[in-house]
Formats: C-alpha cells, sequence, structure tokens
C-alpha cells in the first residue's frame, strides 16, 4: 500500500487558485502550460550542473510525466505503454482534475529533499514497509539533458 507523502487536495488547492490568478493577470491563457513550461526550463539549468533534477521528483515523477504527456495530447493509455509506471504510483500521487495543485505538491515534495536526499537519487520509499520505486527502472522516464 502506497502511503508516503500522497498529496491532499485541501494542502494546495489555495496554492493552485493562487498560480491560476496569477498567472491569468499576467495574461496567460493556458496556465498549466506555463506552470510546465517552468518546470522544465529549471530542470534545464539544473542539469547544466550535472542534476537530474527530474529524479528529484521522487515519488511524483510519474504522476508529473502524465500531467505532461496528456497536455500534449497523449492518451493515458498510450502514457502508460510508454513509460511503464505501475498505474497505482501514477494515481496515488495525481490529485484528480488539479493537474496545478499536483504540480504544487510535486514540487514541494523535491524541494523538502533537496536538503537531504544526495542528487540524482534514483530509488524512493512509497511506504514505511519497504515498498519503493526505482526510477531507473523506466528508461522511458524524463530525464534530464545532462
Amino acid at each position: 500500500m502506497i502511503t508516503n507523502f500522497l498529496p491532499v487536495l485541501e494542502k494546495f488547492a489555495e496554492a493552485e487558485q493562487q498560480y491560476i490568478k496569477y498567472f491569468t493577470q499576467k495574461g496567460e491563457k493556458d496556465v498549466l502550460a506555463k506552470v510546465i513550461s517552468n518546470m522544465k526550463s529549471t530542470a534545464e539549468i539544473q542539469a547544466s550542473q550535472g542534476v537530474d533534477s527530474w529524479l528529484g521528483y521522487g515519488v511524483y515523477l510519474p504522476a508529473v510525466e502524465r500531467i505532461f504527456a496528456l497536455h500534449t495530447g497523449e492518451t493515458e493509455a498510450q502514457f502508460l505503454r510508454r513509460t511503464q509506471y505501475p498505474e497505482g504510483v501514477v494515481s496515488a500521487y495525481t490529485i484528480v482534475n488539479h493537474d496545478i495543485a499536483t504540480l504544487i505538491a510535486a514540487d514541494k515534495y523535491n524541494r523538502i529533499h533537496q536538503q537531504n536526499v544526495p542528487v540524482n537519487t534514483s530509488l524512493w520509499p512509497l511506504n514505511n514497509d519497504g515498498l519503493c520505486i526505482n526510477l531507473q527502472n523506466f528508461p522511458h522516464r524524463l530525464k534530464a539533458k545532462i
């Protein structure tokens, strides 16, 4: 059973609304696209320093990638077939119908671990009983161009 760092809408709903309001006021027509673009830009900067920041999203990476894929027109089935991520992990770290809140939760998770976990760590616990996901086991995952 997956229990570690599960996202809860109540924790991220206000931040999601703030993002939407901020970017809408800036004239953004597609707020989700802007958030995705910002995440990708940050990953590119970190890659230039030898860091695969996508690994830092840990257990959230499958959910993050799902949002990216669906936003570009890939279907759920195509995404799962391409990445081979376990559906249970993807769904556990997704706040249904709240893509921006999911990305905010993933970013918070990433920031929490930046101070405590070595960069480019690929093995992440899904619970306290030894269930883990090793992101290196997914060759088609999002990777930094280091």
